[in-house]
């Protein structure tokens, strides 16, 4: 039997973004709704658990001043900020409109996003992230090398901006074989692994088990984080730090951090849009 037509069926587009490549079916996917004005909670989480990517995302009208207002689900809940989400939003946005900046109203408040184009042509886009607070795990380090299946090289640190990460540092971040449910004890978002830099790239990972993400191919978030927390602790100097995330996953992700003293932690990066598609609901 053919499908049977309902006078209220609503039509919901959107888009898939890979974030954080400049190539096709690299980078964190992304589902951004782009006409979400009227969708309730509810829907909105249940089309977050539709797609299963890390987050989608859902375009609504400004309200405070902002391009637009932004919502962000990951499959289990809403949260205020996330960075490939942003980055992902404002690539769909700059692609349609020849804008350079776009203002998201978030949960954190309005994020910046300085849109990047050469001749004409969408390149980048480089956001401005709410300023971490950073302190100590406190937690027993031999303890989380054993969940991480990998040692720690130094301590840890615990950040905050709209996510909670804890930042591990470790030798070679493709050692780790983590325990999830020994990593769920540590009540964080994002459980963020990194390694020294060689050649200029520092490799990163990222474990979620609270929020149902085994590993994320990029986590734009805790890479600012991570890098205000690095110049803090006087590991890097003022300037761009390039992080390769997703590697293990099949995904590479280049997320490109700078950060400068008294400054917020800028993060940006390129973006491919890869489909399009619609909800009949």
């Amino acid at each position: 039997m053919g499908a049977r037509y309902r006078a209220d069926m609503r039509t919901l587009r959107y888009v898939i973004v890979d974030v954080f490549t400049a190539t096709p079916l690299e980078g964190n996917p992304l589902a951004v709704f782009t006409g979400a004005d009227g969708v309730d909670d509810e829907t909105m989480q249940a089309l977050a658990r539709e797609t299963n990517l890390s987050e989608t995302t859902f375009l609504q009208r400004a309200t405070e001043g902002g391009t637009a207002r932004l919502r962000i689900f990951t499959p289990a809940e809403e949260i205020p900020f996330a960075g490939h989400p942003v980055l992902g939003s404002a690539w769909v946005i700059a692609r349609a409109t020849p804008i350079h900046l776009i203002g998201f109203e978030t949960g954190m408040g309005i994020i910046p996003v300085e849109i990047e184009r050469e001749g004409g042509t969408l390149i980048g886009g480089r956001m401005t992230q709410p300023d971490p607070l950073i302190g100590p795990a406190d937690v027993d380090v031999d303890e989380l090398g054993r969940a991480l299946g990998t040692p720690l090289i130094g301590e840890p640190a615990k950040a905050a901006n709209g996510i909670n990460h804890l930042l591990c540092p470790v030798a070679d971040v493709s050692k780790a074989t983590p325990n999830m449910q020994a990593l769920a004890e540590y009540d964080v978002h994002t459980i963020y692994l990194w390694a020294p830099a060689q050649d200029g790239i520092m490799r990163t990972r990222m474990f979620s088990p609270l929020d149902g993400i085994w590993e994320d191919p990029a986590t734009g978030s805790a890479a600012g984080a991570l890098g205000a927390h690095l110049l803090q602790s006087g590991v890097v100097e003022p300037g761009r730090i390039t992080m390769l995330q997703g590697v293990e996953m099949l995904r590479p992700s280049y997320i490109e951090v700078d950060v400068a003293p008294g400054e917020a932690p800028r993060v940006g990066g390129s973006c491919r849009v890869v489909a399009r598609g619609e909800f009949q609901l």
